[in-house]
């Protein structure tokens, strides 16, 4: 049994038994309360025949022929005159006397009846009224028999409030059927779109996507979790094959240097020297490299890059990594600087990914600085609560057309070739590595720029106060 019939049939069995059980209450509480009521005009009746009973004894004196009209008034002959047309009798009560109920006339003093009438006990009086004359209780009324049936008319009445309790169940039954249809198709509704997401999904089309997620119910959150999960899905999806793409691009020309030149040397066509071995293991190196940029990056860029946040001072950190490239800078005719920072500025970084971030950069600036040129490491306080820190060099710029670009996996600019030593030479990860990491910080990276004036490219941190 599917979903779909479960519920039907749950619901189906949840409103009848509801509407059952409120008819059967409904039914046993108008029953009650309409025997109350007849009760109580008995009670009425009572005391009216008290009343003409004591007339027309006054009249007769004689206890029988009150009996015989309170006999023929217990079997709904009232309505009659009374001797002397004194008034209208109003004995009947509308056939609501049992078979077996009659109205007995009983001496107020001993309990005897007055005419002839059987005895009973005044606990088998259903309920009883005085019959009183110039002020005297001369009699007592007294309704004797079957107390719990009601007359013809009181019992087509009963029923035909059952038959009306059983209408409005069975229409109000109907009513909430069709509701419940209608909620449960919009509940299932949205329900099969996510099964038919998850269908496609299954299938491999990350791309799928299902509607209802701007709902604010269960249902809502449950489509919006399966959008998150399916973008998430696909994000890795497309990471793995740009790191796929990316290796089979990039490790194609060393390992065809790699085994240009092996080849070279096993045919005899290179010798077999130290300049050739050295050739082979540059490639390797470069090579070693290119794979370990790409793990990181893809690392960063699917948010697993594991960090250590520690209490970092900028001027200490850029200080030492002014020191770190300060030798190969001092080849490269290249002056490396460090403005003066307060002390007490501070970031919260992993000490690790913030040395590899300004080695990248640093060694970006190196390799666009020509001889004599100049490299100028420096921080900044923003008002955001973070720290800027900046990385400028002297070198031949960037055309506003790469600005965009630069932060772009194994992108180059056309107008920044300068010789590469293998200290600063990278693979075009470099870059792209700063804005995975910076962005695993919580912060961000830009350049500015301009042809011929040099590039300045910084990152943010989170400040720590």
């Amino acid at each position: 049994m599917n979903l779909t019939l479960k519920i039907a049939f749950t619901l189906t069995v949840v409103v009848t038994v509801a509407l059952a059980t409120t008819a059967v209450l409904i039914e046993r509480w108008a029953g009650d309360a309409y025997r109350g009521y007849v009760a109580n005009v008995r009670q009425g009746q009572m005391e009216q025949l008290a009343v003409q009973a004591a007339l027309l004894y006054e009249q007769t004196s004689d206890w029988s022929t009150v009996q015989s009209w309170l006999n023929r008034a217990s079997i709904g002959m009232g309505n009659q005159n009374t001797p002397q047309g004194r008034g209208r009798m109003h004995g009947s009560t509308g056939g609501g006397l049992g078979r077996d109920a009659a109205y007995v006339l009983f001496d107020p003093a001993n309990g005897a009846s007055l005419a002839g009438a059987p005895s009973a006990e005044p606990s088998a009086w259903v309920t009883s009224a005085p019959v009183i004359l110039d002020g005297v209780e001369i009699a007592r009324l007294a309704l004797v028999g079957d107390s719990s049936s009601l007359g013809p008319n009181e019992q087509a009445l009963l029923t035909q409030v059952r038959r009306s309790i059983a209408l409005s169940a069975l229409v109000s039954a109907a009513f909430a059927l069709v509701l419940g249809a209608a909620l449960l198709v919009n509940i299932l509704r949205p329900l099969k779109k996510i099964e038919a997401g998850v269908a496609a999904v299954a299938r491999g089309d990350l791309s799928a996507r299902v509607d209802g997620d701007a709902r604010r119910d269960e249902l809502g959150r449950l489509a919006a979790n399966f959008n998150a999960m399916a973008s998430s899905l696909q994000e890795q999806e497309l990471l793995r094959r740009r790191l796929v793409s990316d290796l089979a691009h990039e490790l194609r020309t060393p390992l065809s240097v790699i085994q240009g030149n092996l080849q070279a040397l096993l045919d005899g066509v290179y010798p077999l020297s130290l300049d050739e071995l050295q050739t082979v293991y540059d490639e390797t190196d470069l090579l070693v490299r290119l794979v370990h940029d790409l793990h990181e990056l893809a690392q960063a860029e699917a948010g697993r890059l594991p960090l250590s946040l520690q209490h970092i001072h900028v001027s200490g950190a850029l200080q030492h990594m002014a020191n770190l490239f300060r030798p190969v800078a001092g080849q490269r005719a290249i002056s490396i600087a460090v403005r003066p920072i307060s002390d007490g500025l501070a970031v919260n970084a992993d000490p690790d990914r913030l040395h590899q971030m300004l080695h990248n950069l640093i060694g970006n600036a190196m390799r666009h600085t020509p001889a004599g040129g100049s490299v100028t490491l420096s921080a900044e306080r923003l008002p955001a609560g973070a720290v800027r820190i900046l990385v400028s060099d002297s070198g031949p710029g960037i055309f506003a057309e790469d600005l965009p670009h630069v932060f772009e996996r194994f992108y180059q600019s056309g107008d920044r070739h300068v010789p590469k030593d293998s200290y600063t030479a990278g693979a075009g990860l470099g870059l792209a590595i700063v804005k995975a990491l910076a962005e695993a910080h919580g912060g961000s990276v830009g350049v500015q720029s301009k042809p011929g004036e040099g590039a300045t490219f910084w990152f943010d941190l989170r400040a720590h106060d």
